[in-house]
């Protein structure tokens, strides 16, 4: 079997960029990173409804929370348009529900941090658990969510936004993968996720003044989100990454 993993930011361009490779078609089965109590919504957008009513009954059931997960959603606009004109049967959501339930909490105490970050106080060993809970979620999923697409997949399957771990449990369930770089994430806190994740894998410890330059990066990354929103201070930040992506 082959999977193809789209790497996308969480933005409606990057999403409509997606959408392009998505339209050219050869795949059995698509997997989106929504989660599985989520599903019937997302297949029902593929057979016409219209994506704003499908949001509003799973805010209605429960399954999707404001803020938390207002860009998620606003982001996948593209994708939504997108789906019905796929004409395909399978479409799956792969991610765990208790994953989505601990990543809105790890978002709330990162809001925290940021706030007292903006004040000047930057605690390193909070922001350093924060983000390494975030990345233990991501571990621990992997496995569940590699058994939920091998159970699912057919012989060519695309799937958006799996987690590298994720696609070296697929590769060890026999698939073939395969990566498109639609847009890579480069917001300072996908930066400081990669250095701790590092550290998690290899030992190589993130020092304190590496995590106080990268937090100070991520509060004027929110100052541009509050100024111009997310999707134009996303695409403003992208221009200046080459600052900060190498951290030493």
């Amino acid at each position: 079997m082959e999977i193809t993993n789209l790497i996308t930011i969480n933005t409606s361009y990057s999403k409509k960029k997606a959408t392009e490779i998505l339209k050219r078609g050869g795949y059995d089965a698509l997997f989106m990173d929504f989660t599985r109590n989520q599903e019937t919504f997302i297949r029902g957008i593929a057979k016409g409804v219209e994506p704003e009513l499908a949001v509003e009954h799973m805010k209605d059931f429960g399954l999707v929370q404001e803020p938390e997960d207002t860009q998620n959603f606003r982001a996948a606009g593209p994708l939504f348009e997108c789906l019905p004109s796929l004409e395909l049967e399978a479409i799956y959501c792969y991610k765990e529900e208790a994953s989505l339930i601990l990543s809105r909490d790890v978002a709330v105490r990162v809001l925290v941090l940021t706030a007292k970050a903006k004040l000047g106080k930057i605690e390193v060993e909070e922001w350093k658990e924060v983000m390494k809970d975030d990345i233990y979620n991501e571990l621990e999923s992997a496995e569940g969510e590699a058994e939920y697409i091998a159970e699912r997949a057919g012989r060519k399957n695309i799937c958006l936004d799996a987690s590298p771990e994720l696609l070296t449990s697929l590769s060890g369930l026999d698939f073939h993968v395969k990566e498109i770089v639609v847009d890579k994430p480069c917001k300072p806190l996908d930066i400081l996720g990669e250095k701790i994740k590092r550290e998690i894998l290899e030992g190589e410890i993130v020092k304190e003044e590496e995590v106080v330059r990268l937090v100070h990066a991520h509060v004027r990354f929110v100052g541009m989100v509050m100024e111009k929103g997310y999707e134009e201070a996303y695409r403003k930040w992208s221009r200046v990454f080459d600052k900060y992506k190498n951290i030493q």
